[in-house]
């Protein structure tokens, strides 16, 4: 009856300590979002690149398994000249979660503008393959941006009308 009584106990204890770190995870989580909208805002909008790096950095504490944590990482360093740690900040959030297209979109943007066409191309086709990525459309546009710098306007128009005819779906 003891060895009952123990083993209850400590399932409710774990229980208990399970749920307290799901609502933590939430909760931090929640927090790291709003870190992630005033790191860019920060970036972006008062050209603060400090405060802006403050923010990732509590972001990153606050949900290090979060791919958004990790391209917005990426884009910051970008944007301050890092391509070579912006690069691995991109392919970590890919690592976290290798379908998420949001990730595949950001990475593919990110090698487009360094002259990485073809290589962003599959990044954006990769983003279109998530049936969860609400931003379809603009992958299909980003492809067909990067194929006109190839140059290869025929592969454009054919990412032009996938994107196209997504837009006449909705």
């Amino acid at each position: 009856m003891k060895t009952f009584i123990l083993v209850f106990f400590i399932s409710a204890v774990l229980s208990a300590c399970s749920f307290n770190q799901t609502e933590n995870s939430r909760k931090n989580a929640e927090v790291s979002e709003i870190n992630i909208k005033l790191s860019l805002a920060y970036l972006t909008q008062a050209h603060d690149a400090l405060r802006a790096k403050q923010k990732l950095l509590l972001a990153q504490q606050q949900a290090p398994d979060d791919p958004a944590v990790w391209y917005v990482t990426g884009y910051f360093l970008e944007t301050i000249g890092e391509l070579f740690a912006a690069e691995r900040a991109y392919l970590h959030a890919i690592k976290l979660a290798p379908k998420r297209g949001a990730a595949h979109n950001n990475y593919g943007v990110f090698l487009c503008k360094h002259g990485r066409y073809t290589q962003s191309i599959q990044q954006f086709l990769l983003a279109v393959n998530d049936p969860d990525y609400l931003a379809v459309t603009s992958a299909y546009k980003n492809a067909a941006q990067c194929a006109l710098k190839i140059p290869d306007s025929v592969l454009a128009n054919k990412y032009f009308q996938l994107a196209g005819a997504i837009n006449s779906n909705i």
